[in-house]
């Protein structure tokens, strides 16, 4: 009895495997349109403000951190694309890409676009002077 469990077993797993070997990968399928003559698109995103920002990537499904004042080389495979900048989980900031092939000489090297971040920051309030209060002598009863 378990030998027969064993062997049904088998042959349902081959069968599923064989059903995942029809169904592209995600791999497969940008290989695809690579080969269409879509091609990634690959620029600079510059961080200019004194927050650590993070950004979505959406070739690995993971977030990349741009430093305060630092820059990441991003990559998106459309040409206009909208990207949100988040700061501690709150959206902070957002990227109007617009990709125009080898434009944007950046370190020696030449991007299709280059995007910053850039927050106005609030200005700190200056403290105001405190009027003196003028002490008064109490006056003395006359002796």
């Amino acid at each position: 009895m378990r030998i027969l469990a064993c062997i049904m077993g088998i042959i349902l797993a081959s069968a599923g495997l064989a059903a995942a070997v029809d169904q592209p990968t995600q791999l497969e399928v940008l290989a695809l349109a690579g080969s269409t003559g879509y091609a990634p698109y690959k620029g600079i995103i510059r961080n200019c403000t004194r927050y650590e920002v993070s950004i979505p990537s959406k070739n690995s499904l993971g977030t990349v951190t741009i430093p305060p004042f630092g820059w990441i080389e991003y990559i998106t495979w459309a040409q206009k694309a909208d990207v949100t900048a988040y700061r501690d989980g709150q959206p902070f900031y957002c990227l109007k890409i617009q990709a125009k092939p080898q434009q944007f000489p950046f370190m020696c090297k030449k991007y299709d676009f280059m995007e910053e971040i850039v927050k106005v920051e609030e200005p700190r309030a200056t403290p105001t002077k405190l009027k003196r209060r003028i002490k008064r002598k109490a006056k003395r009863p006359p002796c």
